[in-house]
Formats: structure tokens, C-alpha cells, sequence
């Protein structure tokens, strides 16, 4: 807790809940309103697309994020997913409040085991799912 913010226990259980029993699609994590625990604020049902989960990500606050990516693998051609954690900080959003995510990310990415990848996030172009793609085909 380098940070001095606090993880939810209902953060690592919806996480793991999409890893094992694959019954969501996406979980979207914010901070609560004295920014001093993560909290889980948007889960996506199993058949929830990445566009949805795109436009669940504020222009002015940052987010994280969990999305399981189905993609085909380019060398053997078959289906594949990975869990991929986003960091949303869009320009728009305040100083204080970018640094506190930025301070606060590595409390919850270590409780969520499993993740293959990162995404930093400052604007949509930034998580486009053919840059995602290709980021987790580099793991």
C-alpha cells in the first residue's frame, strides 16, 4: 500500500471470478470518492463487447481495467485469450488525481494474478483492439 490506497476485497474476487469461471468479460475498477480504495464500479457479462467496455472509460477521470481478449494466435492460427489490465488516464483528467492512479496501480495489479499484459491508456487511439492485439501477442 506505497500509495496509502486500499483494494476492495470484491476487486480480486470479480477478477478471479472472470479467470475461473469466465461468467464476465470485463471488470472496471475506480477509486472511491476520498480516493482511498479501489473499488470495483462496472463488471461486463460474459457476452459484453470491447466497444462497451471502451465506452465505459471517462474522458475527464481515469479507470482501470480487466478484458479478456479473444484473439487468433498468428503462429498456429488458433483461438487464444489473455487477460489484459488497462490503465485509463486521459489528458483531460486532473494532475492529483493521475498521480494517485499512477501510485496506485501496482497495489492492485500484484492481487490480480493472471494478467498477461499492460495497456496505458491517455486516449482512445491508445486502445484500439488491433494495438491491444499486437501487445498481447508479444507475450
Amino acid at each position: 500500500m506505497a500509495s496509502g490506497v486500499g483494494v476492495a476485497d470484491n476487486c480480486v474476487t470479480s477478477f478471479n471470478d472472470l479467470k475461473l469461471k469466465h461468467d464476465r468479460k470485463y471488470v472496471i475498477y475506480k477509486m472511491n470518492d476520498g480516493m482511498t480504495q479501489i473499488e470495483v464500479f462496472k463488471e461486463g457479462a460474459k457476452d459484453a463487447s470491447y466497444e462497451e467496455f471502451c465506452g465505459l472509460l471517462p474522458e475527464d477521470s481515469c479507470r482501470y481495467g480487466v478484458f479478456d481478449v479473444e484473439y487468433t494466435d498468428p503462429k498456429t492460427g488458433g483461438q487464444r485469450n489473455k487477460i489484459v489490465f488497462f490503465h485509463w488516464a486521459p489528458d483531460s483528467c486532473k494532475v492529483r488525481e493521475k498521480m494517485i492512479y499512477a501510485s496506485s496501480k501496482d497495489e492492485l495489479k500484484k492481487r490480480l494474478v493472471g494478467v498477461a499484459t499492460e495497456v496505458q491508456g491517455s486516449d482512445k487511439g491508445d486502445i484500439e483492439m488491433t494495438a491491444v492485439v499486437e501487445r498481447v501477442n508479444r507475450v
